[in-house]
């Protein structure tokens, strides 16, 4: 998911400050990460999501924690919310508020997101095929070698990686993408960015409408003909990469011309390191195509 860049500053602190490792278990629901998560005095589970840039509470979990709302820039938000995942507390946060129909409608108990603020703060390791996070104070963190370094710039509070995408017809087209740990999928491409490239008219629509988790409004996506994507020096070949075929909600988005989601980014331990701006790719071998 990927939420409009607002101007408002968020307060964080993390307690106890250490340099511990802590080590948090998820549940794999196939393309998304769940975890448990206490809010203030509730008991909830929220999902890991990279492209969120605040944490986010649903509107029920808000209502029956009593939160009092600010409705800034269209969105609302509360403030002095305490998170705790696993041995890792973020105290005095500024949340988003919103909905999550979606994941309701889905039979889902999803009540909220962890965002930018716990990946600011920690170096955060996601071990897709361990069921595990691993979260490290930065300034103990080791890089070890048999990973892949990919540069890290952000648009706002959206962490993207500049990709390369070789297309059937022999195109190759450079692409920034927002790294989604919430987004079940492989790549998509924003609408303006497909149109620009003529893209929309390249492939076939998407076998079924996607919704978006958090709301109930379809969008068609459409299959782009696509050799390879290349992120760092790691190439994926023939991935499955769509399309937005319309300028509508994050479709209509020029700061980033799409996302990178789970299909691809599982295929590795993944390090998002924030604070040092880069992702650190370790390649699950074991995993088929690799």
């Amino acid at each position: 998911m990927t939420l409009v860049a607002l101007s408002v500053a968020a307060l964080l602190s993390v307690a106890p400050a250490s340099s511990s490792i802590a080590r948090i278990p998820f549940t794999w629901t196939p393309g998304q990460i769940e975890i448990a998560v206490r809010v203030n005095d509730a008991h909830a589970t929220f999902l890991l999501d990279t492209a969120s840039e605040y944490s986010v509470v649903s509107s029920r979990l808000a209502a029956q924690l009593h939160l009092a709302l600010e409705h800034t820039h269209g969105r609302d938000f509360a403030d002095d919310v305490w998170l705790a995942i696993g041995g890792i507390s973020l105290e005095h946060q500024r949340v988003m508020v919103m909905p999550f129909d979606g994941y309701y409608a889905q039979g889902r108990s999803i009540d909220g997101l962890i965002g930018y603020d716990l990946f600011a703060r920690f170096v955060v390791a996601i071990d897709f095929t361990e069921r595990r996070l691993t979260v490290s104070e930065p300034s103990s963190f080791k890089r070890s070698a048999d990973t892949i370094a990919v540069p890290i710039d952000f648009v706002g509070r959206l962490a993207t990686v500049q990709t390369k995408i070789r297309l059937t017809d022999g195109r190759s087209l450079g692409a920034r993408l927002v790294i989604d740990t919430g987004a079940s999928q492989g790549v998509i491409l924003r609408y303006p960015f497909a149109e620009a490239n003529g893209l929309l008219n390249s492939g076939s629509v998407a076998s079924g409408p996607v919704a978006p988790a958090l709301r109930r409004k379809l969008q068609t996506l459409i299959d782009v003909p696509v050799q390879e994507v290349s992120i760092g020096d790691w190439t994926f070949d023939h991935p499955r990469v769509e399309a937005q075929r319309a300028p509508s909600g994050s479709g209509a988005f020029t700061s980033t011309d799409g996302l990178i989601g789970n299909t691809l980014l599982q295929r590795f331990v993944l390090f998002v390191d924030y604070p040092h701006r880069r992702l650190l790719l370790k390649p699950l071998r074991h995993k088929g195509g690799l």
